[in-house]
């Protein structure tokens, strides 16, 4: 399949929820507006741009983008956290990209996969330039996987990554991939800020989590004061014709809700990202805002320690996903604001999902009765730990704290900083984690990096054979319904024994000024949009 720069290929196995726009002040769309996804989905909702802003794009002017928290790690192929992908996403390209769906040309503008799907031949680019003013190349390509895959790097994702048996410069502009297995996900996989491809002589000198990047993406890294500000200004020497249309981007943090509320209204800053939820009623209806949003991409949870007593015991794990009523944790903690997750990790509407639900209300006495037949009759202290600048999460612990007390599981409340729940949950110093997973372009990223034997991100080490079997299966299988239906096999058996008691959907709001246009979210999610914002001053 031969692929050239306006060809647009669907991302195999991706479904995507467009997500809603809609101006200050407005009612929520409603079904009549409902547009469909490259997969077929009915999203009901409005297409923002199906009413894109009167006039062209003018070039100019910096954009304040707020946003909650910094992240400890800017490393794209280190990174785990959302704010860290929001950044990146600015700064670092990777070989293609994907938006609703579709994968797009980035680094390479055209490449073709060999009919048995084992092999893949990109053809880069001539005009990518690193911010280091170095040609982009097959070499750094070939670089950038090998460091990925290099257990030395903890990559959190790096399971995903199995099936690329090798990497070869072919020449300056040809990288062939050559994999072990076929890999339906593996353009999705490619498409991610996690794939970033890396200036290797920066990685070599100063590495990735300072003040000096090593991307070539549509911004730059100028300055940064960790956990104030980040200052990225404009690449000239970007591949795409005068992209991008701001001088440059501009990120302060700041975990206090209100102040962040305020900073938006006040004109302070131009680019509110994901208000807490109580504040968005008031944003909506603030005639001096436009609002976009509605659909979700984190994904709540409490995650047990399996590596310890008593979460070892999958009928303890079984009596606490018993004893949680979701419905309500997502009422206390985000104003009914999502979806309650009463089954595995997806959500109902995600390829490869559990359309029905595993678990209703709580089931309080078949709960106790699984802690007595563990030997834990009077139940057992335990101690959740959650990000205390985390407002909706400290709520979320709040009540599931709440929910545990009436199956005799008494809960302490450990708040701490992000840097310590980092360290303690890679070291696995916890018994319960409140915490949440970004949903990924396609399911394997999540289930490989989250689920799997020796996933960066699966603390507390739980393990399921047959679930990896699934999961590793899932990933070779090129028919989408059969691959769908893996997924979903994978999807009961976290439900019933996994480490985590998946609880809601969060629904994701970002709030602008009346100027600032060009929005074009996607809740896959990706950020790579920001390269097409300007402002209309």
């Amino acid at each position: 399949m031969r692929v050239r720069t306006l060809h647009k290929v669907l991302a195999a196995g991706v479904a995507v929820a467009v997500l809603a726009g809609c101006s200050g002040g407005g009612a929520p769309p409603s079904a009549d507006d409902g547009g469909t996804t490259n997969d077929g989905l009915s999203t009901n909702v409005r297409l923002e741009d199906e009413n894109p802003p009167a006039g062209q794009p003018k070039s100019g002017g910096r954009l304040n983008v707020m946003i909650r928290l910094d992240a400890t790690e800017l490393d794209p192929h280190r990174m785990s956290e959302t704010s860290a992908f929001v950044i990146n996403e600015q700064i670092y390209e990777s070989l293609v990209q994907s938006y609703r769906g579709e994968i797009r040309p980035a680094i390479a503008e055209s490449w073709e996969q060999s009919p048995d799907g084992l092999t893949l031949t990109f053809k880069l680019r001539d005009n990518a330039f690193f911010h280091s003013g170095r040609k982009v190349t097959a070499e750094d390509v070939k670089y950038s996987i090998e460091r990925i895959k290099d257990p030395a790097t903890r990559a959190p994702r790096a399971r995903s990554y199995e099936s690329i048996a090798s990497v070869t410069a072919q020449d300056e502009h040809t990288a062939v991939f050559t994999l072990s297995n076929p890999n339906a996900a593996i353009l999705t996989l490619l498409s991610t800020a996690a794939s970033s491809i890396v200036d290797r002589t920066v990685v070599d000198s100063t590495g990735l989590n300072g003040s000096v990047d090593g991307g070539s993406g549509p911004f730059k890294m100028a300055a940064r004061v960790t956990g104030q500000a980040i200052k990225l200004d404009k690449h000239d020497k970007y591949w795409e014709p005068g992209v991008p249309y701001l001088d440059g981007l501009d990120f302060t943090f700041n975990p206090d809700d209100n102040a962040r509320a305020a900073a938006i209204r006040s004109g302070t800053v131009d680019f509110l990202w994901r208000p807490a939820p109580e504040f968005i009623d008031a944003l909506k209806a603030d005639e001096a805002l436009k609002w976009y949003g509605g659909s979700g991409s984190l994904s709540l949870h409490l995650r047990l320690n399996t590596s310890k007593a008593p979460y070892d015991d999958v009928r303890v794990r079984q009596a606490i996903f018993l004893a949680l009523d979701r419905q309500e944790i997502l009422n206390v903690a985000n104003s009914g604001y999502g979806t309650a997750l009463n089954a595995g990790y997806l959500p109902p509407d995600r390829f490869g999902a559990l359309t029905q639900p595993v678990y209703g209300g709580a089931d309080i006495e078949k709960a106790k009765a699984l802690l007595a037949e563990a030997g834990h009759p009077d139940g057992f202290e335990a101690t959740l730990m959650v990000i205390a600048t985390s407002a909706f999460q400290v709520r979320s612990a709040e009540v599931e704290q709440q929910q545990l007390a009436k199956i005799g599981i008494k809960v302490t409340i450990e708040s701490v900083e992000a840097s310590i729940a980092d360290t303690k949950t890679k070291s696995g110093e916890f018994d319960m984690y409140q915490s949440g997973f970004g949903l990924t372009y396609d399911p394997d990223e999540r289930f490989s990096a989250s689920f799997l034997k020796g996933g960066g991100l699966n603390y507390g080490n739980w393990h399921d054979a047959e679930y990896e079997a699934l999961i590793v299966q899932a990933r070779s299988e090129l028919d989408r319904e059969k691959r769908a239906a893996l997924y979903q096999q994978a999807e009961t058996i976290l439900a019933d024994r996994g480490p985590v008691a998946m609880t809601f959907l969060n629904a994701d709001f970002d709030v602008v000024k009346k100027d600032v246009m060009g929005y074009k979210g996607d809740p896959t999610p990706t950020y790579r949009f920001y390269r097409h914002l300007w402002l209309d001053r």
